[in-house]
């Protein structure tokens, strides 16, 4: 609840700083020397903002594309073709397992952007030390998702979609900038495509092998398929499709994948809190498919362009599904997303449990064109 609160001050202070100190548009002329693009949520949503990017870079070739976002985000944005520069900031409201950046490293940060003499700031989500930087005019020039938010709730002007992506790029196309790309990129490097061709070889993963990807973790205990059932699918893809099995996750995910695999028939392969992010994406990349619950990972798969399945109940697919042709999402119980309490009105399982084995393997009918599988 407090958090609640406290994203809805941010959110109105971060709108009131633009309204009345930001209030001058982007001219036709308007050629930025420098850039500065802040996300600081989390692994997932980071993803979701790289259109925003490749936009900006098509917009203004010759700008320098700086970005802000936290130690979760930061691989990925390196990464990003038109990224010339990350920084790094933990903010409290977003952290996880990480740190959150001290005030004494947070005032020198701001002293830091002060010295990059940034053209424009495209905020996508901040918390309470931007809206400070903002205030102390930090940029000149600044674009800001949370007026439009709050825009949006009052009745004003309005996203032009409803998923991330689209009202991420929303912020750019208000101001004139283009926006021809939605797609979500994730660029797997040479020495990482490498690193995944040794890895097949090693366990015996050869070209005529299905290789099937599957994340059955979550942050959040509610966005879980049952244990039972993702041991169920994995024997069933093993016996019908002959397909090799990849368990990926995260090191605390690693007890949850046990428990999968020692109900299973079969045998599968545990990569769980054995690849940094580069590593998984190489190994998501040279998947035929990937399988899971609305995560981090699920985003990386569609971002690198595996054929995706992602599984869906208390959050909202039309908000935060996948991005790409290739992806598909399964959700059972329309009427009830988003859910954000801790427990689920529909029983201890959630309506995660109203999904099947059977819809997973209908849904993956629709890719065998694709994947040979």
């Amino acid at each position: 609840m407090f958090q609640n609160a406290s994203e809805i001050l941010t959110l109105i202070a971060s709108a009131i700083v633009q309204w009345l100190f930001y209030r001058k548009r982007l001219t036709k002329d308007f050629i930025p020397k420098r850039i500065l693009v802040v996300k600081l949520d989390h692994f997932g949503d980071v993803l979701l903002a790289t259109p925003v990017f490749s936009n900006l870079r098509l917009a203004y070739p010759n700008t320098e594309l700086h970005a802000l976002t936290g130690t979760w985000g930061r691989v990925i944005l390196e990464n990003h073709p038109d990224v010339d520069k990350v920084l790094e900031y933990n903010s409290p409201a977003f952290c996880r397992s990480e740190q959150p950046t001290s005030l004494k490293d947070t005032f020198r940060l701001y002293q830091q952007l002060r010295r990059h003499k940034y053209d424009l700031l495209v905020e996508l989500r901040g918390d309470w030390h931007i809206v400070w930087f903002a205030l102390l005019r930090v940029t000149s020039r600044r674009l800001n998702r949370a007026s439009l938010q709050i825009a949006n709730k009052l009745g004003f002007s309005r996203f032009s979609g409803t998923h991330e992506t689209i009202r991420n790029l929303d912020v750019l196309k208000r101001s004139g900038i283009p926006i021809p790309i939605e797609t979500t990129t994730f660029s797997v490097k040479t020495e990482d495509k490498k690193w995944a061709s040794n890895f097949l070889e090693t366990h015996q993963i050869h070209g005529e092998t299905p290789c099937i990807a599957i994340h059955p973790g979550s942050p959040v205990a509610l966005k879980r398929w049952n244990p039972e059932r993702y041991a169920e699918l994995a024997d069933c893809l093993i016996a019908q499709k002959r397909a090799k099995i990849l368990f990926v996750g995260v090191k605390d995910e690693i007890p949850i994948i046990n428990q999968i695999q020692n109900m299973m028939q079969g045998k599968a392969i545990n990569i769980a809190g054995k690849t940094n992010i580069t590593q998984l994406a190489s190994i998501l990349y040279v998947c035929n498919v990937f399988i899971g619950n609305d995560s981090g990972p699920m985003h990386l798969a569609a971002a690198v362009g595996t054929q995706t399945i992602g599984l869906y109940g208390p959050s909202d697919p039309k908000r935060f599904g996948p991005i790409g042709d290739k992806c598909q999402i399964i959700q059972k119980k329309f009427d009830c997303p988003p859910c954000l309490g801790p427990t689920c009105r529909f029983g201890t399982e959630g309506c995660m449990s109203q999904i099947q084995v059977a819809d997973v393997i209908q849904t993956l009918g629709n890719f065998e064109k694709f994947t040979g599988l």
